[in-house]
């Protein structure tokens, strides 16, 4: 922006909390997570987050585990083309591939995602409900976190393999659970309306509730039982609450020191201006 030019943002108030990823080598690190699931030799469990992508053509990591010392084995939950899929490479091979069939997940938009393997398949979930899903492969759709021995890595927006990160997320993230056995189609519905707490089986769920970054104070904190922080890598930050008004409000300030800034709310909507200045300007 030059000096004096005036940006003007208006998008509906609203959002769910997060961290950003800007799409180049920016992830959050949870391994303590990944070495305790492969020390447990867990057969079933079950993943849930909610995502925001920037945009849906292309593929995007959301969670994954891997190796640092090698490429022969990891697994990966993903975004490609709006459609929410999973792999399991080991032993050098895909052991499964499951995609969603028609992509339900749009761009600029808080959609909530699970993935429950419960040792027969895995199988995904977008906003609480299980959609169909196509299996191009199958050699074994069991394997899990029994069959990551070497696995030691887990990464919440890349793609984590041989200490190498690909596949950036460019969006935002949040919430991020793990439990270490497979939820029910109910009880997957209920974690995307919140109200997990109000089922028969809350009490047990809650007992194996491993991983919770809850996103309530730094995007980082983890309140399941496992306690495993995470760390920020690269340009990765809390974005507290994220909506479309604040996600375009990021992409448009610059950070100079005289920039001016103001924001105020207009019945359901924020509203932001921003006032440029020339660089190096006071």
């Amino acid at each position: 922006m030059a000096a004096g030019d005036i940006i003007v943002i208006s998008e509906e108030a609203g959002g769910k909390k997060g961290v950003y990823y800007d799409g180049t080598d920016d992830y959050t690190l949870v391994d303590a997570h990944a070495v305790a699931r492969v020390g447990a030799n867990d057969t079933v469990g079950t993943y849930s987050a909610w995502i925001y992508v920037d945009n849906i053509t292309g593929t995007y990591t959301i969670i994954s585990t891997g190796d640092n010392d090698s490429a022969t084995e990891y697994w990966e939950l993903f975004v490609e083309a709006g459609k929410l899929g999973t792999i399991m490479y080991h032993g050098g091979a895909q052991q499964f591939v499951v995609k969603e069939t028609t992509g339900s997940i749009p761009a600029k938009t808080w959609t909530h995602v699970a993935i429950v393997q419960n040792g027969t398949r895995p199988d995904l979930y977008v906003n609480g409900k299980i959609v169909a899903m196509t299996s191009s492969v199958t050699t074994d759709l069991t394997y899990w976190y029994d069959e990551l021995t070497g696995c030691d890595k887990f990464a919440i927006g890349v793609l984590e393999s041989n200490n190498t990160h690909t596949l950036d997320f460019k969006g935002a993230i949040g919430q991020v659970k793990y439990w270490s056995v497979a939820l029910q189609a109910n009880e997957i519905l209920a974690d995307y309306e919140g109200t997990l707490a109000d089922l028969e089986r809350a009490t047990i769920l809650d007992a194996v509730l491993q991983l919770n970054i809850t996103m309530n104070t730094d995007g980082i904190t983890d309140s399941g039982l496992g306690a495993d922080d995470g760390a920020l890598t690269g340009d990765a930050y809390y974005g507290g609450l994220i909506s479309n008004f604040s996600y375009t409000m990021a992409a448009n300030v610059t950070g100079d020191a005289g920039e001016e800034i103001a924001i105020i709310q207009d019945g359901s909507k924020y509203v932001g201006i921003i006032k440029g200045v020339d660089a190096g300007e006071a």
